[in-house]
C-alpha cells in the first residue's frame, strides 16, 4: 500500500514539474527588441519629428510607463551628404502614453502602441527635419531605464532594445519628386479627383533649395494647400519648383504645368501663383514671363516686383494680393513697388501686417521675425473682407461667367441646343472679354422631354477651353391635343361604332374643359384615361396598329399633362 501511495505522489510531482514552465510563463520577464517609427508633422514654421511610436506587439498597461523610463537620442545627417552630421544629441520627452491606434493624439489607459511625445516647437533641439536649406535623415536611439513594461494579459518585459523601422509624415508622404529639363520639383496630386482641379504653384524662399526635399519642408507654404482640411474645402493639386528664379526656369515650370493640363489633371483657368521672399520674386518672374496665364497671384514679402510699367500693364487686370510685415527688411522695397506700379494694377491689394504672430497651437501667440509674413498669411490671417488667402485664391478663375441658355420644346420633341455659348474671360491685359465658344452638350434621355418627364430640366455642356460647364435650362410644353386626336380618329379605318365610341370620349372631355363656370378638369382627365384604355384595347384584336396606338396614347397623356399642370 505504501509503495502504491509513493508511486502516485511521484507521478503527481513529475507532472507538476513538466507544467511548471508554462504556469510561470504568464508572468515571465524576458528581453526583446521592439520596433518603432518616427511620426513627423509639417508645422507652419517647419517639419518636425513630433513623436516616436513603439509597437509593443500586444496591449500594454499604460500605468506601467513613465517619462523617466525613456532616454531618446537622435543623429541627424543630410540626405544629400550623409557624412554631414547636423545634430547628435538628446530629445526632450514631454509625455509617454499608450494608444490603440498607430498614431499620435489618441491616448488610452491601455494599448498596443507606446507613444513617446516630443515638443511641437523647438530650435536647435534635434526635432527639426531640415535646416540651412538641407533635409535630414534622422536616426533615433531609445534607451529604456525602467522596470518591467506590463501587458494586460499579465505578462511583462524589459526591452533589450528598439529598432527604427520607418518614418511617417502624413501630408509630405503624399508629395512626389521629379525633374524636367534640369528643373527639380515636388508635386501633390489629389488622388480622388475625377476632373481637372485648380493648381497652386508655390515658389520657396532663398536658401531653402539646397536639395529637392527642403522647399516643402521649411515652412508649410507648399504643403498647407494639401492639408486634409483644405483639400476637403478646396480640392486641388500643388506644384513646388526648386530654385526657379529666371525666365528660363519659368519656361520649364510652365512646361510642367502644361503637361498636367494635357493629362487632364489641372484646370487651365484656375492656376494660382504664390511664394515668399525669393519665391515672391519668382512669382513676379513667372508673371512677367507668362502674364496672361495665371488666374491670381499672391507674392509674399517679395524680393522683386513688376520691374517696369510695361510689365505692370501686362497684368493690369490680374487679381494680385501682396503681403509684407512692418518689420520686414524688404518693407520699403515692397511699399515702393506698390507706390510705383500700383496705379497700373486694377485688381491689386497690398496688405501690411503689424507683426508675424501665430495664435493657434503649437505656437500660441509666438511672434516671428519680421521677414516671415508667410506664416500668418498661409495659416491664420483673416482679412475683414476677403477672408483667408486660400479663400480668396480659390474664388478666382479666368472664366468669370457663362451665359444662361434657355430652350423651349414640346413634349416628345428633342430640344435644339445652341452650338456656342457666350463666355466672359478675364485677360490680364484687357480685363473681362465676352466671347463665343463652342459647346458640346451631354446626351439627353428622351424621357426628360416626354410626357412623364419633369417639365423643366437642365443639360450640361462642355465648353472649349473650360472645365466649368455650360448649363441649358429646357422647358417642355405640354399641349392640349384633343383636336389632333379627333382628326386622327376620324381618319381611322375601323368600324363606325368603334370610331364613335372613341369620338364620344374626346367630345365629352372637350365639353368638360370648355365649362367656364365649373372646374371639370378631373372629369376631363377621367374621360381621357377611358379613351386611352379603349385605344389600348383595340390593339390586340388588330383594329389599330402599334404605331397608331402609341401616337394616340401619347397625345392623350400629353393632354392630361396639359390639364394637370
Amino acid at each position: 500500500m505504501f509503495k502504491k501511495f509513493l508511486l502516485v505522489n511521484l507521478l503527481v510531482c513529475f507532472t507538476l514539474s513538466l507544467n511548471l514552465p508554462s504556469v510561470l510563463a504568464a508572468n515571465e520577464t524576458t528581453g526583446t527588441t521592439l520596433p518603432f517609427i518616427l511620426k513627423n508633422e509639417n508645422f507652419a514654421f517647419h517639419e518636425r519629428t513630433d513623436a516616436l511610436i513603439i509597437d509593443a506587439g500586444k496591449e500594454v498597461n499604460g500605468s506601467s510607463l513613465s517619462i523617466t523610463d525613456f532616454d531618446v537620442n537622435v543623429i541627424a545627417t543630410r540626405k544629400v551628404d550623409p557624412n554631414y552630421v547636423a545634430y547628435n544629441g538628446p530629445r526632450e520627452v514631454i509625455d509617454v502614453y499608450t494608444s490603440h491606434v498607430n498614431d499620435t493624439g489618441d491616448p488610452s489607459e491601455t494599448g498596443r502602441y507606446i507613444i513617446i511625445d516630443f515638443p511641437d516647437v523647438g530650435w536647435g533641439d534635434g526635432g527639426t527635419t531640415n535646416d540651412g536649406g538641407f533635409t535630414f535623415d534622422s536616426s533615433y536611439t531609445i534607451t529604456y531605464k525602467g522596470a518591467e513594461i506590463d501587458f494586460v494579459d499579465g505578462s511583462s518585459i524589459v526591452p533589450e532594445g528598439f529598432t527604427q523601422t520607418g518614418v511617417v509624415s502624413p501630408v509630405l508622404d503624399q508629395f512626389k519628386y521629379s525633374n524636367h529639363n534640369g528643373l527639380d520639383y515636388s508635386y501633390f496630386y489629389n488622388e480622388d479627383a475625377t476632373e481637372p482641379l485648380p493648381l497652386v504653384v508655390f515658389f520657396h524662399g532663398g536658401g531653402q533649395g539646397n536639395d529637392i526635399y527642403t522647399p516643402i519642408r521649411f515652412s508649410n507654404g507648399g504643403t498647407v494647400w494639401a492639408n486634409p482640411e483644405n483639400q476637403a474645402k478646396y480640392p486641388s493639386h500643388v506644384l513646388a519648383p526648386r530654385n526657379a528664379t529666371t525666365p528660363a526656369a519659368m519656361h520649364n515650370v510652365k512646361a510642367v504645368i502644361d503637361k498636367m493640363i494635357a493629362d487632364g489633371k489641372v484646370d487651365p483657368n484656375r492656376v494660382y501663383i504664390t511664394g515668399f521672399s525669393m519665391g515672391g520674386g519668382s512669382t513676379w518672374t513667372f508673371l512677367r514671363t507668362f502674364p496672361d496665364f495665371a488666374a491670381a497671384a499672391a507674392p509674399l514679402c517679395p524680393a522683386g516686383g513688376p520691374g517696369s510699367v510695361d510689365a505692370a500693364n501686362a497684368v493690369a487686370y490680374l487679381p494680385i494680393w501682396t503681403f509684407v510685415d512692418e518689420g520686414d527688411f524688404l518693407f520699403n522695397s515692397v511699399v515702393n513697388n506698390d507706390r510705383i506700379y500700383g496705379p497700373y494694377l486694377n485688381d491689386s491689394l497690398l496688405t501690411i501686417l503689424p507683426e508675424n504672430r501665430l495664435d493657434n497651437p503649437p505656437y500660441n501667440g509666438h511672434v516671428f521675425d519680421g521677414h516671415a509674413v508667410w506664416l500668418p498669411v498661409y495659416n491664420e490671417y483673416v482679412h475683414p473682407e476677403r477672408g483667408m488667402l486660400i479663400d480668396w485664391l480659390f474664388s478666382k478663375s479666368k472664366i468669370r461667367g457663362i451665359s444662361d441658355v434657355e430652350v423651349n420644346t414640346v413634349s416628345g420633341v428633342a430640344p435644339t441646343l445652341p452650338e456656342t455659348v457666350v463666355v466672359d474671360v478675364n485677360y490680364s491685359t484687357k480685363g473681362v472679354i465676352s466671347e463665343e465658344r463652342a459647346v458640346v452638350w451631354n446626351a439627353i434621355d428622351p424621357k426628360s422631354y416626354g410626357n412623364d418627364g419633369p417639365g423643366v430640366f437642365n443639360v450640361e455642356g462642355t465648353i472649349e477651353g473650360s472645365v466649368k460647364k455650360a448649363v441649358a435650362t429646357v422647358t417642355v410644353e405640354y399641349r392640349n391635343r384633343i383636336a389632333d386626336l379627333k382628326e386622327t380618329v376620324a381618319g381611322l379605318d375601323i368600324v363606325q361604332g368603334n370610331k364613335n365610341a372613341l369620338m364620344v370620349k374626346l367630345n365629352q372631355a372637350e365639353e368638360f374643359l370648355s365649362d367656364t363656370k365649373h372646374d371639370k378638369s378631373a372629369q376631363a382627365v377621367k374621360m381621357l384615361n377611358n379613351f386611352i384604355e379603349q385605344v389600348n384595347n383595340f390593339v390586340k384584336p388588330g383594329k389599330l396598329t402599334e404605331e397608331q396606338t402609341t401616337e394616340m396614347v401619347e397625345a392623350g397623356k400629353e393632354t392630361i399633362r396639359n390639364i394637370t399642370n
